[in-house]
């Protein structure tokens, strides 16, 4: 049995905040363990902000985790509390578990840009994706899918709405072609890529369910694959009405010239499609 709530003594830091966020991967196997944990979070009132149920790997080199929750505690002291409980105790394969200073954009800003997603909609019908099969080949990057993890995006049948989940780290500086530029890797893909492609998801049709900056290292890693172990800086969801729309960014203008600061400012992409489970 695996506690998947950290001891509230072992943090150092809140940003100022008496609220804890919590983001918990985790592997269970067996059906019954799954639903009889979600039942009893439910029933002692957690605040559940997300629970993700995981499908597959985009970015990564293995399918691995089977769910993905975002809760939200009062206080220390109600963390505290469910540290204690029976209810955190689960015969599960594995768990990790970051702290989260959650970092949204307002909703009136996301809502006055949905206005606009007729004009997506436009350059979606006229436009053929730029994404080529061949150039993903390349099975050692650690920020671009495979070819297959690309085809098997690509063929995704479910009708779901889609939900990306994206551990990020950024390069201390970014590594630009152009050796004047002299910024970091977090200002090169939040303050350059990000802007273009948030704004890119959403005229497709799609929106960002939770964004944060991680707050130190991992609270709890247990049997945790490579892939996601160590020391992640950022957490994205973005939401998609299907799972192939991913690979249709390109399609909305500007977006491929934005690519550049994402290549320069990420050293590290973990993608997970997933579909809510509550």
């Amino acid at each position: 049995m695996v506690n998947i709530f950290p001891d509230p003594s072992k943090f150092n830091d809140h940003e100022n905040t008496n609220k804890i966020v919590l983001v918990i991967f985790i592997k269970i196997t067996k059906a019954i363990v799954k639903e009889e944990l979600k039942n009893n979070l439910i029933n002692k009132k957690l605040n559940i902000i997300n629970w993700f149920e995981c499908h597959y790997t985009n970015i990564g080199k293995e399918d691995f985790w089977s769910d993905l929750l975002i809760v939200e505690f009062n206080d220390k002291f109600e963390l505290a509390k469910f540290h204690k409980d029976d209810v955190s105790k689960i015969d599960l394969q594995a768990v990790q578990v970051f702290n989260l200073l959650p970092k949204n954009l307002p909703r009136f800003f996301v809502n006055f840009l949905k206005l606009f997603r007729p004009i997506g909609y436009f350059f979606e019908l006229i436009k053929s994706s730029k994404t080529e099969l061949h150039n993903l080949s390349n099975s050692k990057s650690n920020i671009l899918p495979s070819k297959k993890q690309a085809e098997r995006l690509i063929n995704e049948k479910s009708k779901k709405k889609a939900y990306m989940i994206n551990l990020l780290e950024f390069k201390e500086m970014a590594q630009y072609k152009d050796k004047s530029i002299s910024i970091t890797g977090r200002e090169a893909y939040v303050g350059k890529y990000g802007p273009q492609a948030f704004k890119s998801v959403i005229l497709l049709g799609g929106d960002f369910a939770f964004n944060g900056r991680i707050i130190g290292d991992s609270l709890i890693e247990y049997n945790v694959p490579l892939d996601t172990k160590g020391k992640w800086q950022a957490v994205g969801i973005a939401e998609y009405t299907k799972a192939n729309k991913m690979l249709e960014l390109e399609k909305i203008p500007g977006y491929s010239k934005g690519l550049v600061h994402r290549e320069a400012g990420l050293k590290r992409n973990y993608n997970l499609y997933a579909t809510k489970n509550i």
